[in-house]
């Protein structure tokens, strides 16, 4: 599969102001305008308007996202370009409306965080025959001509299974929250954590394996029957941290405020169970640094970049000084950055991947 170069679609313009009689509205946890009242009208020379990238998100509520969109919104300021946010909210069938409406609007880019990586295929190659550039985030579909955005998914979360070996001391009972299975990224860290444990840590029980849907109400719910099934549980780890922030709030009001989590994605929320000790190991992608950068990259490919099909986000192992020291006494040494460090990186996100970067920035080979 070869790369694609985004290329300007005659009468799209006109056809975007169409978007209120073609039924999308926006959710009322996105209070996106309407395409149609956003979109820069073309200049009497006949010059495009602002190039308008259509955004499919899981949710838009979870702190995750909400920061996701704050410093995606910030990148098309700086790109020059307008997104357009919705809400799955949870649900395969509306994510699919979601682009299937997009196309029809001719949009310049659509983004997609997929719920389901092969139930998306055939509106996904829909959009790409159309030729519509589309970025699946954070997952590798096989589509039709699609970008993925990746993250090591594989490698990172199996230094978190490592890391909760070595801390445990290769003895203990662990349980773990996962996204939605047929999602990418919760498959992969899920397998990849699961094969870890088993093949490097015998000793660890692996007692339950939850999926959550990506909602943190279900990860407390499921933390609540852990509590009682699993008086004696160790540790909990989750393949996204909201999971973990709730699995860790549930356990604290249940009387374990001991329970120790490891976790994925570099929230901020979670620096202070870091700095504590309760949580051993976190993996810096960051909601911020991963808004910012999808959007770059939609916004590149929107205007005529050429783009490898598959870019990848570097990521940062994050631990204290302390924890690092007592998981070294252990076996186990890894490069890591302070939650300290790793707040600076958060924020740093124009740098890494702002406007005056060449196109090569927006992707890294290790």
């Amino acid at each position: 599969m070869g790369r694609r170069r985004g290329r300007a679609r005659p009468g799209r313009h006109a056809l975007v102001a169409l978007l209120l009689a073609l039924g999308i509205t926006a959710s009322a946890c996105s209070m996106t305008p309407p395409i149609g009242a956003v979109r820069a009208a073309p200049d009497e020379g006949g010059a495009p308007g602002v190039p308008v990238i259509g955004v499919s998100a899981i949710d838009l509520t979870s702190p995750f996202f909400v920061g996701m969109r704050n410093a995606g919104e910030e990148a098309a300021a700086d790109y020059g370009v307008t997104t357009v946010w919705q809400s799955a909210e949870g649900s395969v069938e509306r994510q699919i409306s979601t682009i299937q409406n997009f196309v029809n609007q001719r949009v310049d880019a659509i983004l997609i965080d997929p719920l389901d990586k092969n139930a998306l295929q055939p509106v996904i190659a829909r959009a790409t025959r159309a030729g519509i550039p589309v970025v699946t985030m954070g997952n590798k579909i096989e589509a039709e001509g699609n970008h993925s955005t990746l993250y090591r998914d594989a490698e990172n979360m199996a230094m978190v299974a490592r890391a909760a070996g070595a801390y445990l001391g290769g003895s203990g009972k662990v349980a773990l929250l996962v996204g939605a299975r047929g999602n990418y990224v919760s498959d992969t860290r899920e397998q990849a954590f699961e094969s870890t444990l088993r093949q490097e840590y015998p000793g660890i029980e692996l007692v339950s394996v939850q999926p959550t849907g990506f909602d943190a109400r279900r990860a407390s719910n499921t933390t609540v029957t852990w509590m009682t099934t699993y008086p004696d549980l160790d540790l909990v780890a989750c393949i996204s941290d909201p999971l973990c922030l709730s699995a860790k709030a549930t356990a604290s009001s249940l009387g374990r405020p001991d329970l120790t989590v490891a976790g994925h994605d570099g929230e901020k929320d979670l620096r202070p169970l870091l700095q504590n000790g309760s949580m051993i190991i976190d993996v810096l992608t960051g909601p911020e640094r991963v808004g910012y950068w999808n959007v770059a990259v939609g916004a590149r490919l929107a205007k005529g970049a050429d783009l490898p099909l598959d870019l990848y986000m570097p990521s940062y192992f994050i631990t204290t000084d302390a924890t690092a020291a007592r998981l070294q006494e252990r076996g186990l040494t890894f490069p890591y950055v302070t939650p300290e460090r790793a707040a600076e990186i958060s924020t740093a996100y124009r740098s890494e991947f702002g406007p005056s970067l060449p196109d090569s920035a927006m992707t890294t080979s290790g």
